[in-house]
């Protein structure tokens, strides 16, 4: 968790809501979240990245979830955040330069953030049926994923934004990443992969003393910020 109180935040009931979600909870019942969060301590204990990591790393999904949910709801609704070992992953649709740069600014704020991926475009917010068709596509990716005995699903975390296919997480090895890709790209209509997952043998990018100062309003397409915060490897795509 953050080594430092920050001073402000979500209201108890948004704060007890977003730090449920990632546990996945099946059903409001003592039993149902007592299961829930059992399963989910058991899996985080079996990620590459390990216990401690994966409870770090949820920590900053719930500053950087919580803030937004305070300071622009509308960046809450429309941006995905994705964090593995320290590295966010912003994906989504907002129609102002400036919620781009304010999801990135947040994104910096809590302890332990090692980089700030910005995937997000400028364009029409999702509907109800982008919404639906990006999660059969994510259910039909997990699926494959993990019926592949050569593949350990639990590393990889999947996310679908019109089509186009987001991976974040941690590969035991190069050939084990191609498999997942090429997995992604045999599901019908996912129109792009783009892949942010680190192969375990690859250094990971130091936690920065200070985070970088972000600049804006950023030109339209490019990231937010005041430096690079793409990954270290060009993020490999695959056009339909």
């Amino acid at each position: 968790m953050s080594s430092s109180k920050r001073i402000g935040g979500p209201s108890i009931g948004a704060t007890l809501l977003i730090t449920l979600l990632p546990f996945g909870l099946s059903g409001c019942s003592p039993v149902g979240m007592a299961i829930g969060a059992g399963a989910t301590v058991t899996n985080m204990a079996m990620e590459e990245r390990g216990f401690v990591n994966s409870a770090r790393d949820k920590a900053i999904w719930t500053h950087i979830s919580g803030q937004m949910l305070t300071k622009n709801q509308k960046l809450f609704q429309n941006v995905d955040v994705q964090v593995h070992e320290g590295r966010v992953l912003l994906t989504g649709f907002v129609q102002k330069r400036e919620d781009r740069i304010e999801a990135t600014r947040i994104a910096w704020e809590p302890d332990g953030v090692r980089e700030v991926v910005d995937e997000i475009k400028l364009g029409r917010s999702l509907d109800a049926g982008d919404f639906a068709e990006d999660v059969v596509l994510i259910q039909q990716i997990r699926l494959k994923l993990m019926f592949d005995r050569d593949i350990r699903a639990i590393n990889y975390s999947v996310d679908c934004i019109r089509s186009t296919v987001y991976l974040m997480g941690v590969a035991r090895t190069p050939a084990e990443l191609q498999r997942v890709i090429d997995h992604v790209r045999d599901v019908p209509y996912v129109r792009a992969v783009v892949n942010h997952v680190r192969v375990r043998t690859d250094p990971l990018p130091p936690i920065p003393e200070n985070p970088p100062v972000i600049a804006g309003p950023a030109p339209s397409g490019a990231p937010a910020a005041a430096k690079p915060v793409a990954p270290r490897k060009p993020a490999q795509q695959a056009t339909r």
